[in-house]
């Protein structure tokens, strides 16, 4: 284990699966909903399909190593190894922490998730994350760090939440980034999180991103459906559009589900999604069709 004795603020402790019990009964009623809160429910899930939100706020150490192969239709192929994930550094009143990303922001954006033809060749990010603040609903923290190319960058990200009775969330969260090279970028998202019932949420969320050296600005909407299978399985289905603002058209549509499961460990997890996606290069080109599978073997150490 990375860390024997993991440290973890009070708030977030009532979001913690207790030790031991991750992957086998993730979405147990009488800890996901102990607080009646889909701020609650919303983390756990992402928690259990190791989306990148989940690492920027956690207040306890752990890293995730992904295996990930990529097929598409036209017989293309790509394999890659993926390091997420965050270490507290024992100072600065454990607000100082060690953070690996692949992307500036809320981890990778809805735009390259749908970009099958084009899949980010983003380095691995390494950063010093500071918090700055951490109340119930806001949080801000500054980062500055290396890429793998030694390009240095630094960043400031502003986080809102605001709930919406028992079972509906907003929120918001805003990155402005500077990269050595390439200059000044924004990254921000907003999503709603619903739970449905004490197995299943619905999320609709939304990305704008402005950089310095691309004209225009991408913009991309996904809407996505999770629910719990069994106490190591989970679904999770999604649709998304993006599009750019200059000149303005749709490049990409896309479809698809993830379906994820505890193996072995409760810290080894397999995925397989298949998905479609309907995409053109330029305004004036014609739309393709493109069948994609992803299959992933992931390594969670440290708490989870």
């Amino acid at each position: 284990m990375l860390l024997s004795q993991p440290i973890y603020s009070q708030e977030e402790e009532n979001t913690i699966p207790a030790e031991g019990s991750f992957g086998l009964g993730w979405l147990d009623q009488g800890q996901s909903f102990a607080s009646n809160s889909v701020n609650n429910f919303a983390k756990t899930v992402d928690r259990f399909f190791g989306e990148p939100r989940s690492d920027l706020e956690a207040a306890y150490s752990t890293l995730r190593i992904t295996t990930e192969y990529l097929w598409r239709q036209n017989n293309s192929s790509d394999t890659s190894l993926h390091l997420r994930g965050k270490i507290h550094l024992p100072v600065a009143n454990e607000r100082l922490s060690l953070l690996f990303s692949e992307d500036e922001g809320e981890g990778t954006d809805f735009y390259d998730q749908l970009d099958i033809e084009n899949p980010n060749q983003e380095s691995i990010n390494a950063n010093l994350q500071f918090n700055i603040l951490n109340k119930l609903r806001n949080r801000l923290d500054f980062r500055l760090g290396l890429r793998s190319s030694l390009r240095a960058k630094a960043s400031i990200r502003y986080r809102y939440e605001l709930p919406s009775g028992n079972d509906m969330q907003h929120r918001f969260a805003n990155t402005l980034y500077f990269i050595d090279g390439d200059g000044f970028g924004s990254l921000s998202r907003y999503e709603i999180d619903k739970t449905l019932s004490n197995t299943s949420l619905i999320r609709w969320g939304n990305d704008f991103r402005v950089e310095e050296n691309v004209s225009g600005a991408r913009w991309s909407s996904q809407l996505s459906y999770s629910r719990q299978v069994s106490d190591q399985t989970a679904l999770l289905y999604y649709f998304g559009i993006n599009g750019i603002t200059q000149p303005g058209f749709i490049t990409d549509y896309g479809l698809g589900f993830r379906f994820r499961k505890n193996i072995g460990r409760p810290w080894l997890f397999a995925e397989l999604e298949p998905g479609h996606s309907w995409s053109k290069l330029t305004e004036h080109s014609s739309r393709h069709g493109n069948f994609y599978l992803f299959l992933r073997l992931e390594a969670a150490i440290g708490r989870i």
